[in-house]
């Protein structure tokens, strides 16, 4: 009712909101406008992504829109050429918004890019004055002094919304979506929702919400990890001289537990950051958009159910006080409310129960002394950070680790974590004991409190692990000031864009004035603990609404304070200098933003500081359409640079190397007086630069439509450990018989299988593995069997012999085309029929599932089983 108001005028929407019923009242107590709360406050604590882009905007698109005739005089292909050009999708959607090219090209296209960028921009502001001529030199400063004219640009339902872009598009899909398995998808709220009763309600929701979590199966991999982690290492230290690699040999004996606490982070992370997104934020905007996207509303049953999952009270294990997920501390401070400082979860944050291990603890006090001299010469930076000291220290400190090294390894053998992990780092025996580690089935057990703390500590792993992905670099503690004045101005700016541009009545704002009251009385009863899981429950907390200032919006206050991101000392992660101690979060993850220096510098500077390192290969092929992935892949970020090993080190959460490396992703203070033949660098600020020029670029992506979503996310794809797991047909594909009991001539009673038909009738293997078996004689059915890490081995029927793309022996990956859709054997027309073989996983949850025997091999459920990944058919 309030956004079919809203979209009528402000009086409307006020007779809505204030007549109907109690229509306000329902729409900031309910359970709908819970999960609207959890969510925008968790958006607004941790989402420093966002922040990074709007505070970056103006330097990048004053850039885009400059006269480029300089840039592209040589080439088109050189990358000031490719970031210094506005392309036609830009240009349209600027002009949608009233900012017209001037003069306009009378042969634009609706691809591509102008032959050169326009010169100026007519600019209709809508309000009765006349249209405003601005040239291309001036845009982006009028931008940044009128807010009305901004709000149009880049606020939300302008031409580039950069709270939606930092969480969509190509780029953040590879690195972050795909790696762990998270869908956009409603999460909680598919729309699948039963009608049970009250009872059933809560037992169905939470089923549904650990099918979702990933199995421990992910840790097959870690041991090897491992063991290319050191490889890699070494093969690095060998190109900064014996002394340098002497001592990263010594450090690894000093590292190595943190290796294995990496590697079981790295699981304990997959299994835990999906529940943030199914529970919360996917959830939450699907919330938000109902009532003005129909198709995308969410469903009463899922929004009763999930409002369950949050209100309903079990005994806490400390004191048997009844509590709900809405109790913790942990989930309140990720969402603002809590602003002390609560204990890191031993149970549920990533790593920590390692860590905390008393053979690691031990071998950890063994290698303090050692560990900060370690952390510089290990770091992602250490090829140019350790060389910028007089080379005769630089001697002395390899050999303090050398012979500190060698102490340390006598003294950590004796440990329980090296007898039975790290001296046996290659066998079976260190894949038990990192198996045994890594397990955290408490997860899947978590209710009441203790599911508000696995939701806070997932929600803040999501947003850390997506300023990581960005490529955006660890703050330091001493830098958490300095994020609060950017961050505290850039919410100054969007405030007036806001008030600005929309009516006061308007609620999706929190700065409007109906805005303000709503969002207000949604974070008073949140405070308070009112939901319980009907309106008039909610009622007591508005008695507190004083806890909520009408004149300015106190929604979770999103300091980072060293309350929120002081957490280095409890994993072990200080440095001799304190100045120089990272931040880190209560899930163990880093804080990330840019440096004041890295907000001012212009994307000039970077782009040049960059290539006059020779970081980039300009002779390499780049596309309109290359993510920075790309750019790595092809060449053009050269390899063993600072720049590739910063993009390789600390963008990449998955790997868990946060948990000891995390100092070295820090930009490092470097003195600009340093001896030119002991540092390796033509400008000091060129590690300032690594930053601004890879979020300069993914910007500049976005505002001219190159990072647009093609199809990835739609086909959902969810990586295990064990490889990735993907549906075996592209978009437009239609269901047919599924896990069925059926009656036909020629076919089983029971149907342990799936079919898909329709879309292009590609047919994609579903997992990463090798392939045992591609029958192409036509003699029956055309079997292909393809066998994952785990065991797993998906089979898929029908196919014409000509079109299998694969034979016996070959390495597939997950997505990869192996074949058309076909109607070999016994079938009635062409379609794909998969199965989900069981019988030699080592996957207990792939097991545990629906399952029937078929000769002698056990078929499990594919509905089921792509359920346990998070994908739904």
């Amino acid at each position: 009712l309030l956004s079919f108001g809203k979209k009528r005028g402000g009086l409307v929407g006020l007779i809505v909101a204030l007549g109907l019923g109690g229509g306000l009242l329902t729409s900031f107590l309910g359970p709908a406008s819970m999960l609207i709360s959890l969510a925008e406050n968790a958006t607004l604590k941790n989402d420093t992504s966002s922040t990074a882009l709007e505070r970056r905007f103006m330097k990048v698109f004053g850039f885009n829109t400059t006269d480029n005739d300089t840039f592209c005089a040589t080439s088109s292909k050189n990358i000031k050429c490719k970031m210094g050009r506005i392309s036609n999708k830009a240009l349209t959607q600027l002009e949608k918004k009233g900012v017209k090219a001037s003069p306009e090209d009378p042969n634009r296209k609706k691809t591509g890019y102008p032959t050169k960028n326009p010169t100026g921009y007519t600019i209709d502001l809508k309000d009765g004055s006349n249209p405003k001529y601005i040239t291309s030199a001036q845009l982006s400063g009028f931008l940044a002094a009128n807010p009305k004219f901004a709000a149009k640009v880049i606020g939300v339902g302008g031409a580039f919304n950069l709270r939606v872009s930092a969480w969509t598009g190509k780029h953040i899909t590879q690195k972050l979506y795909k790696k762990f398995g998270l869908n956009r998808n409603g999460g909680l709220a598919d729309g699948k929702g039963l009608r049970v009763s009250a009872n059933e309600k809560l037992v169905e929701v939470t089923k549904k919400l650990r099918s979702k979590i990933p199995g421990a199966e992910k840790v097959s991999g870690v041991v090897d990890g491992v063991k290319a982690k050191v490889s890699s290492q070494l093969g690095t230290a060998k190109k900064g001289g014996t002394a340098y690699a002497i001592s990263v040999a010594s450090c690894i004996g000093v590292k190595a537990p943190g290796y294995i606490a990496a590697g079981v982070a790295a699981v304990q992370l997959a299994q835990i950051m999906p529940i943030g997104m199914d529970a919360v934020l996917s959830p939450g905007s699907k919330a938000k958009a109902s009532g003005v996207d129909v198709a995308n509303s969410i469903t009463p049953e899922d929004m009763d159910g999930i409002g369950t999952l949050f209100t309903n009270k079990t005994p806490r294990k400390s004191d048997g006080k009844m509590t709900s997920a809405l109790d913790s501390p942990i989930l309140q401070a990720s969402i603002g409310i809590n602003t002390s400082r609560p204990a890191v979860s031993k149970d549920y944050t990533p790593g920590f129960s390692i860590l905390t291990n008393p053979g690691m603890i031990a071998a950890n006090e063994a290698g303090k002394k050692l560990a900060p001299a370690c952390n510089a010469i290990m770091s992602p930076t250490a090829m140019y950070t350790a060389l910028a000291v007089d080379s005769a220290v630089t001697l002395a400190l390899s050999a303090t680790v050398i012979g500190g090294g060698i102490k340390l390894i006598g003294s950590w053998l004796l440990s329980e974590i090296v007898t039975k992990v790290a001296t046996e780092v290659a066998g079976e025996a260190a894949k038990a004991a990192v198996v045994d580690l890594a397990k955290n089935d408490k997860v899947e057990q978590a209710e009441g409190q203790a599911l508000g703390d696995v939701v806070g500590i997932s929600m803040a792993s999501m947003f850390s692990s997506g300023g990581m992905a960005r490529n955006l670099p660890v703050m330091k503690e001493s830098q958490l000031g300095d994020y609060d004045t950017a961050r505290l101005e850039n919410e100054a700016f969007q405030k007036d864009m806001d008030i600005a541009s929309l009516s006061p009545f308007d609620t999706s704002s929190k700065y409007t004035f109906l805005g303000s009251i709503v969002s207000n009385a949604r974070l008073a009863v949140l405070t308070s603990g009112s939901y319980t899981g009907n309106v008039f429950s909610a009622l007591p907390g508005l008695a507190d609404f004083s806890r909520a200032s009408l004149t300015t919006n106190t929604n979770a206050a999103a300091d980072f304070s060293k309350n929120y991101c002081g957490y280095a000392e409890d994993f072990g992660l200080t440095t001799e200098n304190p100045a120089d101690t990272p931040a880190i979060n209560m899930a163990g993850l880093p804080c990330t933003f840019l440096t004041t220096t890295q907000l001012n510098m212009s994307t000039d500077e970077a782009i040049d500081l960059v290539l006059k390192e020779g970081w980039l290969n300009e002779s390499a092929s780049i596309e309109d359409t290359d993510t920075i992935q790309d750019l790595m892949t092809s060449g053009y970020i050269v390899s063993d640079t600072p720049l590739a090993n910063f993009i390789n080190s600390c963008s990449n959460a998955e790997t868990g190397d946060y948990l000891f490396n995390a100092a070295g992703c820090t930009v490092p203070t470097i003195d600009p007086g340093a001896n030119d033949e002991i540092l390796p660098l033509d400008n000091p600020r060129s590690l300032d630069a690594m930053s601004v020029f890879l979020i300069d670029y993914q910007q500049t992506q976005m505002i001219n439509g190159n990072d647009e979503d093609t199809g990835e996310e739609a086909t959902a794809t969810a990586t295990t450990g064990s490889g990735a797991v993907t549906l075996p047909v592209d978009n437009g594909y239609q269901l047919s018989d599924g896990w069925i009991p059926r009656s036909c001539a020629g076919c089983a009673s029971f149907h342990v299988a799936q079919d898909f038909f329709g879309g292009n009738s590609i047919v994609k293997s579903a997992t990463d593995g090798t392939v045992l078996a591609a029958d192409k004689s036509g003699s029956e059915n055309n079997i292909v069997r393809i066998k994952a890490p785990n065991g797993v081995i998906t089979e898929y029927w029908h196919m014409q012999g000509k079109d299998i793309l694969v034979n016996a022996g070959d390495t597939v990956t997950a997505g990869q085309q192996i074949g058309i859709m076909g109607c070999v054997g016994v079938c009635f027309g062409t379609h794909l029929h998969f199965m989900v073989d069981v019988t030699e996983t080592t996957d207990a949850k792939a097991k545990a599932i629906t399952t029937r025997p078929k000769g002698t091999r056990t078929y499990a459920s594919p509905a089921e089983w792509f359920a346990l990944y998070g994908i739904s058919m």
